[in-house]
């Protein structure tokens, strides 16, 4: 049964309301929503995942997000129906870069179609506006300074290797968007209160996707 795409809740305050997005303080930029984040290791068994297709019947879609770190917008169109765009790439891969360091790496372009494939299969089944996005690319330095700092990150995150990507979609439950994220048979799928964790890894599910 197709999914209704609710209208995203209004927020006050410097914490997001629970269910609109992550914990994130606004007024200092500190992201808490890692604390919350059980990700496993990543794993050596299983099948790998499937390089995700866009469907061009609507014409080239638009990747439509908003970094809710850094506050920042982007509207780009990652692949033509020839093959990836690089140039939008470049600006995809600025935009999910580690902001705590400001520094950048290559985004895995399956990542980045599969997040584009995700966004059109919400759109045609009710959903508009941005894609929340919470994080892409995360140094090792950063990933160890959120460990210490009693996160639940990995070790060796996929984010450190720039081939995951956690994001939200503001009105359409999470449940839902496991599902459109498992039907890309991607790689893995982790489920949070509040956000969805992408990887271009092996085929595994967790958290709420389990």
């Amino acid at each position: 049964m197709p999914f209704v795409a609710r209208p995203a809740i209004a927020t006050t305050g410097s914490i997001l309301a629970r269910g609109a997005g992550p914990l994130i303080d606004l007024d200092t930029g500190a992201s808490l929503y890692e604390m919350y984040d059980p990700e496993p290791e990543p794993s050596l068994e299983g099948p790998m995942g499937q390089s995700p297709q866009v469907d061009f019947a609507a014409g080239t879609p638009v990747l439509n997000m908003w970094n809710i770190h850094t506050d920042e917008r982007i509207a780009v169109r990652p692949v033509q129906a020839t093959g990836v765009d690089h140039t939008a790439l470049d600006q995809v891969n600025r935009f999910m870069r580690d902001w705590r360091r400001n520094e950048v790496k290559p985004i895995d372009a399956n990542a980045v179609v599969g997040l584009l494939e995700i966004q059109e299969q919400a759109r045609r089944q009710g959903f508009s506006g941005d894609m929340r996005f919470l994080s892409g690319y995360r140094s090792r330095a950063t990933n160890d300074a959120i460990r210490a700092a009693g996160a639940n990150a990995a070790r060796n995150s996929l984010h450190i290797q720039a081939k995951a990507i956690d994001f939200s979609l503001p009105g359409v439950s999470v449940r839902d968007t496991i599902q459109l994220a498992k039907g890309l048979h991607m790689g893995g799928v982790g489920g949070y209160d509040t956000f969805v964790h992408v990887d271009t890894g092996r085929v595994r599910f967790w958290g709420t996707a389990a």
